[in-house]
């Protein structure tokens, strides 16, 4: 019976994808080593999480994810990190236990960039790394583990260094976010929340053809909040489609308000989450405003980010065929920053791509860059696709793109993001 209860709990312990240990299973191995461990060992965990894995899935299968994530956790296994203990902690989430001796920070990014060939088919993989250095032995490991995939959120979007050491002011941020994300709706209420509008040109005419929305809080006590800092820790919590469906509404009182005193109208794009795509209200919601006007080119865009695309899958993708049967123009947002966005482009169908700034940023640089944009640009053209560049910031990148025929240009060279009041005098001078 003993010997029953033994295989039970090392059962229990143990990932049955990768044959290794699953979270449990890690805590308690590295429990039992950091206890009996001499005092001048000194040790580390990391935390990885490969970018945009659901993609993977939804493009290429379940069985070659599940043969991704076996890869994955060999090559950490096998790293010249040499782990004392490695395991998938969930999903396609991976942490490890290290000597700090063996942990050559230099190494990480390699480690974080991945090719793996399967049946043909070569992907690219990205990962992002959160290091916590153990000081304490007696702290729980699953405070460690929290506390190395905190510094791993802090880096999920960069692209310059896949890896963030943990360090105490993450722990404040990290209580700033959820207060954040329990004062929005007060904010909403005090009128702190306010919508900026940043004008996109038409190349060909230099004429404003449309505009993005965009979200500012000046908060009451904390001042002014960054975007990059209060939707994060919306969409971490689940509140983003609160702050959609409050941007959406002042967007579509503000152009329906304009249009039928007959005054001068241009679209605006709105942002959506992929979270609003799972909130059946919003989504009847918007397509309501849409139906209820008899423009024939609607006011109001959607813009969805690639990642957001990889993250809905085809059902609810479904939904945004919906609203183009309805005349409502769909742009893809931040194209480029996936490594499946041409597959992308045979799996989905929308009629604005917006190319993301990192690639504006290397007009002027990168030879290869310039190569790649006109070569996109002519593509979507042939796609029936129209491009916005967005992020143009200097003349030459304005003139390369105008050469090039980009269709319009966003970015501070012509116009930086504007409250509504000084949007509407634009409008008026148009």
């Amino acid at each position: 019976m003993a010997v029953a209860v033994e295989d039970i709990t090392e059962l229990a312990g143990q990932d049955a994808l990768t044959g290794g240990y699953n979270r449990q299973g890690f805590v308690q191995k590295a429990e039992h080593i950091l206890q009996n461990a001499n005092e001048d060992d000194n040790y580390a965990i990391l935390f990885f999480n490969i970018k945009n894995f659901k993609a993977v899935n939804e493009l290429f299968g379940i069985d070659l994810g599940d043969f991704i994530l076996r890869e994955f956790y060999e090559d950490l296994k096998n790293s010249q990190l040499d782990p004392v203990v490695t395991a998938r902690a969930e999903a396609d989430h991976f942490v490890c236990l290290v000597k700090r001796e063996n942990l050559d920070e230099e190494f990480l990014p390699k480690l974080c960039t991945k090719k793996i060939s399967s049946s043909g088919k070569t992907i690219r993989l990205f990962s992002r790394c959160g290091i916590f250095y153990v000081k304490d032995k007696e702290m729980s490991v699953n405070m460690m583990i929290g506390r190395a995939k905190l510094a791993k959120e802090y880096i999920e979007d960069e692209y310059v260094q896949p890896y963030k050491v943990y360090d105490s002011s993450m722990q404040t941020a990290y209580i700033d976010k959820a207060e954040i994300a329990g004062e929005l709706a007060e904010g909403i209420a005090k009128g702190e929340l306010q919508v900026y509008y940043q004008p996109v040109v038409d190349v060909k005419t230099g004429q404003i053809a449309s505009a993005e929305a965009l979200i500012r809080w000046h908060h009451s006590e904390k001042g002014f909040l960054s975007p990059g800092f209060f939707i994060p820790a919306l969409e971490e919590s689940g509140h983003i489609s609160e702050l959609d469906d409050y941007v959406i509404h002042q967007v579509s009182d503000f152009l329906m308000d304009r249009y039928h005193a007959g005054k001068n109208v241009v679209p605006v794009s709105v942002n959506l989450s992929w979270m609003d795509f799972y909130d059946e209200k919003i989504m009847e919601d918007i397509l309501d405003k849409c139906k209820n006007n008899d423009l024939e080119e609607k006011l109001i865009r959607l813009e969805v980010t690639e990642t957001s695309y990889a993250a809905m899958g085809e059902s609810r993708n479904s939904i945004l065929e919906s609203f183009r049967t309805e005349g409502v123009k769909i742009m893809m947002d931040d194209f480029g920053t996936g490594y499946s966005s041409f597959g992308m482009l045979q799996q989905y169908n929308f009629d604005i791509m917006k190319i993301d700034m990192s690639f504006i940023r290397q007009i002027e640089t990168n030879p290869k860059t310039k190569s790649m944009l006109r070569f996109l640009i002519d593509m979507a053209h042939e796609m029936g696709i129209h491009i916005v560049a967005e992020g143009v910031e200097t003349e030459v990148q304005a003139d390369f793109l105008k050469k090039s025929h980009c269709d319009y240009i966003q970015g501070y060279y012509y116009y930086r993001p504007i409250p509504q009041e000084e949007f509407r005098k634009l409008l008026d001078e148009m």
